[in-house]
C-alpha cells in the first residue's frame, strides 16, 4: 500500500497514525469497502478525500475545496 497525492493530507494521516490509530484503520477500511472506493476526513478544518485503487492497492489523498 502506497500513499500518493497531497503532502498535507499525507502528513495529516501520519499524525492520525501517531495519535488515533483505530481511526486511521477505520478510514482505510472505509476507503476499501465503499462503493466508490473513497472516504473523507478533516484535519484542522481542511477536508481531504482518500481514494483507494483496487487494482494496485494504492491510496490517493486529495485536498477538497
Amino acid at each position: 500500500m502506497k500513499f500518493t497525492g497531497d503532502p498535507d493530507g499525507i502528513a495529516a494521516l501520519k499524525q492520525i497514525k501517531e495519535t488515533r490509530l483505530e481511526y486511521l484503520k477505520y478510514l482505510l477500511q472505509e476507503a476499501r469497502t465503499n462503493m466508490d472506493h473513497s472516504t473523507t476526513f478533516k484535519d484542522n478544518e481542511i477536508k481531504f478525500k482518500i481514494i483507494f485503487d483496487p487494482h494496485t492497492g494504492d491510496l490517493d489523498v486529495q485536498k477538497l475545496a
